[in-house]
C-alpha cells in the first residue's frame, strides 16, 4: 500500500479508486486504519471523484411515530437516491415525550421538523430536542430541552456556517410579549466555541412565515416573510432586508425558498408544471434576482434530483388536470419540513 507523499494531493494512490465506489458508512469506519486514510478520506480530492461518480445528491425523509401510550417518540431518518433507488435508515431515536406548557402558542407541526442543511449536515428539530447529524456518519451532536433553557421553546429553528471562521451555528427564534404587542427573540449559538448570544431581531412576528424553513446560502440564513427576504449573516451576526423579486406579492402561495450550489433560489411551484427557478444574484449595489432555469415536473422519475423538492412541493398541491408522476418517490411525505437534499460528507467535526 503506498503512503501518501503529498497532504495536499492524493495522486498516484490505487486505493482511492476503490474508496471513490464505496458506500459512505464503509469508508467512515476505514478512516480509523490510519492517519492517512483518514485524510484521504476527508478530502476535497476524494470527495470531488465520488461528486463526478455520483453527482446527484440524496433526498434525506424524516419519518416520526409516536408510542400507543403517547409516551415516547420515534424519529427516522432514511435515505433515497437517484442513482441506486436505494432506501437506507440512517437514524433512529427513541425517548420521552416532553409537555410544553405554552399551550397558547404550542402547534403540533413546529416539530418533527428538518430545520437546516448545510455541508452534508442536517439540523433536525423534535419536541424539544436538536440533533445535528451527519447522515454518512450518524448524530454529531444533541441539544436537549435542558440546553433550550427558556420557558418557552422556539417557535423556529435555523443553521448554517460561519464563511470566515467555518464554524457552524445555531440559530433560535422565541416570541415574547412586550405590553400588546408580541415580538421576536433571536438567539445564535456557535457550536464550536459554546458561545450563545442575544441579537436584535427586526422581524415582526406578524410577518415571520414559520410554515418555510430558513434556507443557507453563501453565508447566511434567509426568512421569507410577507413583503421581503430577511438576512441573518452568521459572520457578523447582523440581519438584514433583502427584495424579492417584482414578481413576488404578499399574497403569492406555495413559493418555495431554497438554495442550489450556494445561491439563494426561489420558485413559485403554482405555475405548475413549468416552474421558474430565480436566482439571487448579488445585493450590493443593488438587489438583482435572475431566472436561471425552467423545470418542468410532470415526471418525478425524469427530474434531476437537485430539483425533487419542487416537485414533491407541487405534488402537494393536487393540482388540476394532468397529475405528476412520483415514481419511486410516491411514499415520500408531502410536508416541506419533511425532505431535504444533502451530499455526503465524512467529515465527523462540528
Amino acid at each position: 500500500m503506498k503512503a501518501i507523499t503529498n497532504q495536499n494531493t492524493c495522486e498516484g494512490i490505487p486505493e482511492e479508486e476503490i474508496l471513490e465506489r464505496l458506500p459512505e458508512k464503509s469508508l467512515f469506519r476505514f478512516k480509523s486504519v490510519s492517519k492517512q486514510w483518514k485524510f484521504m478520506i476527508e478530502s476535497n480530492y476524494l470527495a470531488n471523484k465520488r461528486f463526478a461518480r455520483l453527482p446527484n445528491p440524496k433526498l434525506i425523509v424524516l419519518r416520526h411515530e409516536t408510542s400507543t401510550d403517547e409516551s415516547s417518540r420515534n424519529v427516522l431518518l432514511e435515505t433515497i437516491s437517484k442513482d441506486h433507488h436505494d432506501h437506507n435508515k440512517i437514524f433512529n431515536c427513541s425517548y420521552e415525550s416532553q409537555t410544553n406548557s405554552d399551550s397558547e402558542f404550542y402547534v403540533d407541526h413546529h416539530f418533527g421538523r428538518i430545520m437546516g442543511h448545510c455541508d452534508g449536515l442536517i439540523c433536525l428539530y423534535h419536541f424539544g430536542y436538536i440533533f445535528i447529524i451527519n447522515p454518512a456518519i450518524g448524530v454529531l451532536r444533541t441539544l436537549s430541552p435542558e440546553f433550550l433553557r427558556n420557558c418557552k421553546l422556539p417557535i423556529t429553528v435555523g443553521f448554517g456556517r460561519d464563511n470566515l471562521t467555518r464554524t457552524y451555528k445555531v440559530v433560535l427564534m422565541y416570541y415574547f410579549r412586550l405590553d400588546y404587542e408580541t415580538l421576536l427573540k433571536t438567539e445564535v449559538f456557535n457550536l464550536k466555541s459554546g458561545e450563545r448570544k442575544c441579537i436584535c431581531c427586526p422581524i415582526p412576528y406578524s410577518e415571520l412565515n414559520v410554515a418555510i424553513a430558513s434556507i443557507f446560502a453563501n453565508g447566511s440564513l434567509f426568512w421569507l416573510t410577507l413583503r421581503k427576504l430577511a438576512a441573518l449573516d452568521l459572520h457578523t451576526e447582523n440581519f438584514r432586508y433583502v427584495l424579492l423579486p417584482s414578481w413576488y406579492t404578499k399574497y403569492s402561495k406555495n413559493v418555495n425558498l431554497w438554495c442550489l450550489k450556494d445561491r439563494l433560489c426561489l420558485s413559485d411551484v403554482l405555475q405548475y408544471p413549468n416552474v421558474d427557478v430565480w436566482s439571487l444574484q448579488q445585493e450590493d449595489p443593488s438587489v438583482k434576482w435572475e431566472k436561471i432555469l425552467s423545470i418542468n415536473i410532470l415526471s418525478m422519475d425524469c427530474l434531476d434530483s437537485n430539483f425533487w423538492k419542487l416537485g414533491l412541493e407541487a405534488c402537494s398541491l393536487e393540482p388540476i388536470g394532468e397529475k405528476p408522476y412520483m415514481g419511486h418517490l410516491e411514499q415520500v411525505p408531502e410536508d416541506h419540513f419533511s425532505t431535504v437534499l444533502y451530499r455526503e460528507n465524512l467529515d465527523s467535526s462540528v
